[in-house]
């Protein structure tokens, strides 16, 4: 069966999981794009001509121009696979097949959203072990912790605990380097101590509903589906989502592999999240929902692990990001670097990959698959894709904006759509 290694999800695709203030909402939205899928669809007629699939849904589908989809149960098997979907209507869609299959097909058609297919490794509820089943990947493990813990109020802000480990034998129990991790305090990112207000319950976090502006934790989660778009392949992913319904945009929490500098690195995954090991009553800050994370920050190191340094050894280290400065100040993606948009000479948009560089002593570890550095002041709309791009021939690029202050100024990336990455 044909796949296709890039793929992009948002919460306005048809039966997309949401975001909204339960436990468990973010397990299932990792379940649904990482290893299940979602938005499942009878076809009723699938034919072919000069190379191009038209498969027809009477009930309707919503799928979408670039949008990559499952195609399941033709006894003409060069229909089925992972597929780009071409054009659409409200009752059918096109893609691209390779040879020439009977026409109409025939079988129990079938149509679904493609997942990443990553697998899960361990499960209960509310929380989750993850991992690509890339041979090509370290295969590292991501610990996603979504549920209620003892020390916690159910009605505090919501949020997921994350770790990568190099092993586990069971979704508790790590085997081996893990990140982020301290030795004077192993459980501190697993486990909550204290009650009430006092309670501190994680330390990296993936936040899903929570108040903003210098709020505390226990000043409770928000209603209302949270806006989320998510990006990756079967080595990683880049998640971008709200904490507040339409208030001062969405954090970026990364789990990937990267193309490490070092041959043979056994440790080329980032992950990155909030960082924040505070007691629930305490304010964590004024920066929105970048706080902590600051995700579209060059030469900012916080909430950014690896799980060991070049070397291999030892315990976790920070990184931070980095794309044409090197020693100078601090830049943002998309927003207040000087280029205009569109750049003058070229009409265009000006993009870079971005690097991972240690916190210290400042090694370049490696490059950062699919995701550029934009250095045009504010160029175009959330979600707006652009092909065309000098220097990227064939590619398409999504837009994707996150804020990173409280003051609503909008970051942005842009992620190459096309692939593959590797």
């Amino acid at each position: 069966m044909t796949t296709i290694a890039v793929k992009h999800y948002n919460f306005g695709m048809q039966g997309a999981p949401q975001l909204a203030n339960a436990w468990g909402d973010m397990t299932a939205l990792l379940d649904a794009v990482l290893v299940d899928g979602f938005n499942l669809r009878t076809i009723d007629t699938l034919t072919f001509a000069d190379g191009i699939a038209t498969a027809r849904v009477n009930a309707g589908h919503l799928y979408l121009v670039d949008q990559v989809v499952l195609i399941e149960g033709a006894n003409q098997t060069e229909y089925n696979g992972e597929v780009r979907v071409l054009s659409t209507t409200s009752l059918e869609f096109t893609y691209a097949v390779v040879g020439t299959p009977v026409t109409p097909a025939t079988g129990s058609l079938s149509v679904k959203v493609a997942p990443l297919n990553f697998e899960k490794a361990f499960s209960a509820t509310n929380k989750r072990v993850y991992r690509s089943k890339n041979i090509l990947s370290n295969r590292p493990f991501l610990r996603v912790d979504n549920s209620l813990d003892p020390a916690y109020t159910t009605t505090y802000a919501k949020k997921a605990k994350v770790l990568m480990a190099e092993n586990m034998s069971d979704i508790d129990t790590v085997v081996g380097a893990q990140a982020p991790f301290d030795p004077n305090r192993p459980l501190q990112n697993t486990v909550g101590t204290g009650t009430g207000g006092g309670a501190v319950d994680g330390w990296y976090k993936w936040y899903h509903s929570r108040l903003d502006q210098n709020s505390s934790e226990s000043a409770g989660g928000t209603g209302g589906n949270k806006n989320w778009v998510l990006i990756g392949d079967d080595r990683g992913f880049y998640l971008f989502n709200e904490w507040q319904v339409s208030v001062y945009g969405r954090a970026g929490y990364f789990f990937t592999d990267f193309a490490s500098f070092r041959q043979g690195d056994a440790y080329n995954t980032l992950l990155t999240a909030t960082d924040s090991y505070i007691a629930a009553s305490s304010n964590m800050g004024y920066n929105g929902v970048d706080y902590q994370s600051y995700c579209n920050r060059s030469l900012d190191f916080t909430g950014k692990v690896l799980m060991r340094d070049h070397m291999q050894v030892g315990g976790y280290i920070r990184a931070g990001f980095l794309a044409l400065n090197t020693n100078n100040a601090q830049q943002i993606t998309g927003y207040s670097n000087g280029v205009p948009w569109p750049n003058g000479p070229d009409y265009g948009l000006i993009l870079h990959p971005v690097y991972l560089r240690h916190e210290s002593p400042g090694h370049l570890r490696g490059k950062m698959p699919g995701i550029f550095w934009v250095h045009n002041d504010s160029p175009m709309a959330d979600l707006n894709v652009v092909s065309g791009v000098v220097g990227y021939p064939g590619r398409k690029f999504l837009i994707v904006c996150n804020s990173y202050s409280t003051a609503g100024q909008v970051a942005r990336y842009a992620f190459d759509i096309t692939g593959p990455w590797w």
